[in-house]
This record gives C-alpha cells, sequence and structure tokens, in this order.
C-alpha cells in the first residue's frame, strides 16, 4: 500500500500529529477494510479535516488485492474530495502529479472524450503543433507533456456518474498514447491555479471556440467579487496561454474563431487586451469538416445504432469501442437472422 499526502498545515507540529492519525487510520484500514476499497479510502481520513491533508496518490499491489483497479481508487479520491485532481500517465498507470509536472512545459485539453473525436483529436495535434514552435520543443524531449483532462464535477452534478464508464474513456486515451488527468475543477482560472503550485515552465490551455465564448461569459463569475477581472487574473499568469480551435454549430453554419467570436461590449477593450498581447492565440491549421462532430452527436448515433459514427473518430476510437461494446452500441444482427 503506498499513500502520497500532502501536508496542508504551516506548523510542523500540527503536520507531525496529523500525519501520526492518518497512519494510525493506514494500519487500521489495512486490516479491516482492505475487502471494500471505497470504506478504506474514506476511513483514511477519520478524525482529520479536509483542510489539514490532501491524498493525491494511492496504489494498492499484492496477491490479496489483484482486485484492485488503482486508477479507480484515483477517480475515488477526487469524487470524495480528498485531491482535486488525479494522474495517468500514458500508460494507464496511476502517477503522483508532481512526478508528472514539475516544472514542465504542459499543454492540456480540457474535454468529455465520451469518446473523442476527430475534432478533438485534431485540438490535440495542431494544438501541439502550435505549441512545439513556441517552446523550442525538440523530439525525444522529456520536459514537455500533452494532457487529457476530464472534469467529475458536472458529472457528479448531475448525478449520471459512472466509474466503469470513466475508466472506459481512460483506457481510450491511453490507448492513443494520450496522459490523463481527472479533476473536479469547474472554472478554467481554478484548474490554471493548481497547476501553478508545480511551478511549470509554460502551460498552454486547448479549447473550442464555442467553449471559449462560455469562458467570457460574464455570468459564470458572480461569485468573484471582482467577476471577470478577478478570474482571467487568476487565468491568464505570465506562463500561460490560451489556443482557441475554430468551432461550427452545425455544418454549414459560420465557423467561430477569435475574429469573428461575439463579445460583451463590457469586455471589448480587456479582450482586445489578451488578443493584442497573445495570451489567446488562433490555432491556423483544423480539419473543417469535423467541426460540428461533437462526442454528444457520436454518443446518439451510437445508441440509435446509425454507423455514421465510425466516420466522425479516430479509426482505433472506433474499433475500440466495437471491441469493448462501449457506450451502449451493439453490433448489427448478421444477415438472415430474425
Amino acid at each position: 500500500m503506498i499513500i502520497h499526502v500532502r501536508l496542508l498545515e504551516n506548523d510542523g507540529v500540527q503536520q507531525q500529529h496529523t500525519l501520526g492519525v492518518l497512519g494510525v487510520n493506514l494500519i487500521y484500514a489495512c486490516y479491516y477494510n482492505y475487502q471494500y476499497p471505497n470504506s478504506f479510502l474514506q476511513s483514511l481520513l477519520e478524525g482529520i479535516s479536509s483542510d489539514r491533508v490532501e491524498i493525491d496518490m494511492i496504489s494498492m499491489q499484492g496477491p490479496e488485492l489483484d482486485y484492485v483497479d488503482n486508477r479507480l481508487l484515483a477517480v475515488q479520491l477526487v469524487k470524495n474530495g480528498m485531491t482535486p485532481a488525479a494522474m495517468f500517465d500514458r500508460h494507464g498507470q496511476v502517477q503522483q502529479p508532481a512526478d508528472m509536472l514539475y516544472k514542465k512545459n504542459i499543454m492540456v485539453l480540457r474535454g468529455s472524450f465520451r469518446p473523442i473525436t476527430h475534432a478533438g483529436f485534431d485540438m490535440l495535434k495542431n494544438g501541439f503543433s502550435l505549441f512545439k514552435e513556441e517552446v523550442g520543443y525538440q523530439k525525444g524531449d522529456r520536459n514537455t507533456e500533452v494532457i487529457c483532462e476530464i472534469t467529475l464535477n458536472n458529472l457528479i452534478e448531475e448525478g449520471s456518474f459512472d466509474e466503469r464508464d470513466f475508466l472506459d474513456r481512460v483506457d481510450i486515451l491511453s490507448g492513443m498514447g494520450q496522459n490523463v488527468m481527472v479533476s473536479n475543477f469547474r472554472e478554467f482560472y481554478k484548474l490554471a491555479g493548481w497547476f501553478q503550485r508545480f511551478r511549470l515552465n509554460h502551460i498552454r490551455m486547448v479549447m473550442g471556440a464555442l467553449t471559449f465564448q462560455n469562458v467570457l461569459d460574464q455570468r459564470y463569475y458572480s461569485e468573484l467579487k471582482g467577476g471577470i477581472l478577478e478570474a482571467f487574473g487568476r487565468l491568464f499568469s505570465d506562463n500561460l496561454k490560451v489556443y482557441v480551435y475554430p468551432g461550427q454549430q452545425s455544418a454549414g453554419s459560420p465557423v467561430l474563431n477569435l475574429s469573428n467570436m461575439p463579445v460583451s461590449e463590457t469586455i471589448r477593450h480587456l479582450y482586445r487586451h489578451l488578443k493584442e498581447n497573445q495570451y489567446i492565440l488562433d490555432i491556423p491549421e483544423y480539419r473543417e469538416e469535423a467541426l460540428p462532430w461533437f462526442s454528444h452527436v457520436v454518443l446518439s448515433k451510437i445508441k440509435n445504432n446509425d454507423s455514421s459514427w465510425e466516420q466522425m473518430v479516430p479509426r482505433y476510437v472506433s474499433a475500440f469501442i466495437k471491441s469493448r461494446r462501449l457506450f451502449g452500441y451493439e453490433p448489427p444482427e448478421p444477415a438472415g437472422t430474425t
């Protein structure tokens, strides 16, 4: 049993006490809760408030623990509020976030990836091409990471969170060679603030134009005293930029980018400042026919047995979905069957 904790108290004596209680809880859990992973996790913080410690990585291994999926444990850490984020490397293995991120260059793409479409893959590919030019990336550079980030926040509130479905998405992304991050951040500025703790060299967030249009909506920042100005102050630090991939609501509708983005008159000058100082950049290359291929469209076609969904996702993804029968996929009945 390996866990990594982040002590949040400033006083050394208090930290020792918290670590001692956590150690006793761990021994108890190993003896009495090892067969019940979720109970195991919750018992670790018995008598410890969440503002005293964070558990951001856990790994259970051994002959009696073969049934345990450590990725599911990592997701449960986030779901239970024991950490704001958990990470898996490109091989699907649970990793401590600091080991993957500290003082590196990162590019992050947020999405549901249920499943990833050609548009999502194009965002990764062309966003990374722009990223490489900016940071001077060389082939084999181990100081640069690309991360696909999925937030649990909306799923938990809607009551539709399914751990197995979620891990299927992780499997697909890992099979495509992508690092995956699971978080409970809804707002992008909170995600940016979490990344800053790792002293990253460069951070690039890739998002579609339709998503960025929502980021510009001042209604989402009503809980902040400084409103959208405070939110953008937290989001756009010196080392963070946003790459915007063109968006299109439906085939034939106008293609949305930074040059024709509808912006409220009250933030027009703020938007101009971000654009002129290159805090926000258009991704110049894009696959226009794939722009309206959203994940929810693919999902709907799968459930309705409309085979055209296969053209909307990379070949590896369609093969994976069909082999595992994911997202409600049912293979067609053989000819001649009644």
